[in-house]
């Protein structure tokens, strides 16, 4: 699948220990979770979600999404952000131990914001088709020098993981691993072994979607994805992506992308 909730990442070059983007956004990313941390610089004004909480974010925010937090980026209009995402190994290797440490969601600091300009402008070096000699070198110290910034100044030892989000993590490895077969609520509280109240309400408050809003919606965006790249007809993409209704398909999808699956494929 494109949306993997639990987000592996792969950094096969130890000179660049960091996977960096650049994004223009219409619509969001759903929950996920991932062991090395993740910052984002907003050009734009929106919102995150990091755990149970919702950020409101203004341009030249710093948002900070630590080792295994359940976050998501749910937008309604445009958004402009850069991503960092910083290698544990890298972090490591340099007695950062992210794993052990809760950081602040939102930082606004221009000394933090003017730290992460400076590994993007060393990030340009990198990339550039006649890389700078100390490039590679440059941009590991900026990295540093953020890191080790944000640790000295919005970070704490971490505390015991809840109960509750971890019920909700394996509810989306559970949810990303079936997406093709119909799945109850009840048969989801029954795998995370919580009562079926109490995993809505936490499930709710723990990723901003009810659970079948959270798994239409996934599976909406594997069926774009699919409907895009040409992949079968259209009642054989809803069939699977784990809709047997090809009608109740077309409206979840009109309602979650904003065109038919049709007037997508027409495009």
């Amino acid at each position: 699948m494109q949306d993997n909730y639990y987000e592996p990442h792969v950094v096969p070059d130890p000179s660049r220990p960091f996977i960096f983007h650049s994004y223009q956004l219409s619509r969001g990313c759903m929950p996920h979770w991932h062991v090395n941390i993740e910052l984002l610089y907003f050009h734009s004004a929106g919102k995150v979600i990091r755990d149970r909480a919702e950020y409101p974010v203004r341009p030249d925010d710093l948002i900070i999404f630590g080792s295994n937090t359940l976050h998501a980026v749910p937008v309604d209009e445009s958004n402009s952000y850069d991503c960092l995402i910083v290698d544990g190994k890298f972090c490591t290797d340099n007695n950062i131990s992210i794993s052990s440490l809760d950081f602040d969601c939102v930082v606004r600091d221009p000394t933090a914001s003017a730290k992460f300009r400076a590994v993007v402008d060393e990030i340009g070096h990198f990339d550039a088709e006649n890389q700078e000699l100390f490039s590679a070198a440059g941009t590991k110290a900026a990295i540093l020098s953020l890191m080790v910034y944000l640790c000295r100044n919005y970070s704490r030892p971490s505390h015991p993981s809840r109960d509750q989000s971890d019920a909700v993590k394996r509810a989306i490895g559970y949810i990303n691993s079936n997406l093709a077969k119909a799945m109850t609520v009840s048969e989801i509280a029954d795998y995370v072994k919580v009562s079926k109240y109490y995993f809505c309400r936490e499930f709710r408050r723990e990723t901003g979607y009810t659970l079948i809003g959270y798994i239409n919606n996934l599976r909406c965006r594997e069926a774009e994805r699919m409907l895009r790249s040409g992949e079968d007809t259209v009642g054989e993409v809803a069939r699977r992506c784990g809709f047997d209704n090809l009608s109740y398909f077309t409206r979840t999808f009109r309602a979650v992308v904003g065109k038919t699956p049709s007037e997508l494929r027409e495009r």
